[in-house]
């Protein structure tokens, strides 16, 4: 079975079709390639809308998932095949996967970037990217356009952050694909630039405190992204990165008596991941890199359950 013949339910949106088309390449090639095709067509099937921007970060957090997963491991990149082309904006002509050519005088600096993200100009993003992406400090300045502003819950990071974490898995062929994702979420929106004020808590106090808030907001959209937030910060690496976000959400947080949650299973859930974004998904694969106390997947489960479906949203 080719990646063609796998895409084609993807492209007509039939989700029923898409479990035994995934089933079918799995048998036909390997766990490893269903997760490249279907984290490929999330990258190529990207725009910055929630559901198309939270079905990529779900293919991520299944690589990350996938030890703990085990035999499920499909199951779940079934569920994010199915997020994908139910996300997916229509297609006018096939996505380009190379960069734009370039004229002499492209400019390369950070500022052309800052410029594009004023402007909402995604094409002048991408010349930028086309010029940079190659570079030993594209990723300094990739990250700090991307958090200059917290703008829609932080996802200008997150997204950036994912964006190049499955450049790297992905490999070489589409890289540049992978990488606009990032700036094409960074220049569809604006927010203020966030001026930073010095009053940063240390990560273990700042993460304490944001999982006191997601346990006593029931595990908030909102109150799970912070925690999205400040993971996307420590995940780049970058220090000027990770006190920024520190700084910010120590700005939005206050210290609260501890909320109880009642406990969650220990088993990941799969499910149709529209119904939350996919939080309560991601929010393993976070808990288990940063060691969170259990009551953020216990909350952020809880509004799995009880929080409003956000199937029928479509977040444009």
């Amino acid at each position: 079975m080719k990646v063609s013949e796998l895409y084609e339910p993807f492209i007509e949106r039939d989700l029923a079709a898409i479990p035994a088309a995934c089933r079918a390449f799995r048998d036909a090639h390997s766990s490893d390639e269903l997760f490249l095709a279907v984290s490929r067509f999330a990258v190529l099937a990207y725009a910055p809308s929630q559901h198309a921007k939270h079905a990529l970060l779900c293919c991520l957090a299944t690589h990350d998932l996938r030890d703990d997963l085990g035999a499920r491991f499909d199951d779940a990149l079934i569920e994010c095949a199915i997020y994908t082309a139910a996300s997916r904006q229509p297609w006018s002509e096939p996505p380009i996967l190379d960069p734009p050519q370039l004229d002499d005088d492209q400019r390369r600096d950070i500022a052309e970037m800052f410029a594009a993200v004023d402007e909402g100009d995604r094409a002048r993003g991408e010349r930028w990217l086309a010029a940079r992406y190659n570079d030993a400090d594209f990723a300094r300045d990739y990250f700090a356009v991307a958090s200059s502003d917290f703008e829609d819950l932080g996802h200008k990071l997150i997204v950036s952050n994912a964006a190049s974490r499955l450049a790297d898995i992905l490999g070489e062929k589409g890289r540049y694909a992978a990488l606009r994702v990032g700036v094409w979420e960074c220049v569809a929106y604006r927010g203020d630039r966030y001026e930073e004020e010095g009053v940063a808590l240390d990560v273990d106090t700042l993460l304490a405190r944001l999982v006191d808030d997601v346990a006593c907001e029931q595990g908030s959209m909102v109150s799970a992204h912070a925690v999205f937030l400040l993971d996307a910060a420590l995940q780049t690496g970058d220090e000027q990165v990770i006190r920024r976000v520190r700084d910010y959400l120590t700005t939005m947080t206050n210290p609260l008596s501890p909320c109880e949650v009642a406990p969650s299973s220990a088993e990941i859930p799969i499910y149709r991941f529209a119904r939350d974004c996919g939080a309560a998904f991601k929010a393993r694969a976070v808990a288990k890199r940063l060691k969170l106390d259990p009551r953020f997947v216990a909350a952020v489960d809880w509004n799995r359950e009880h929080g409003t479906n956000l199937e029928d949203f479509s977040f444009a």
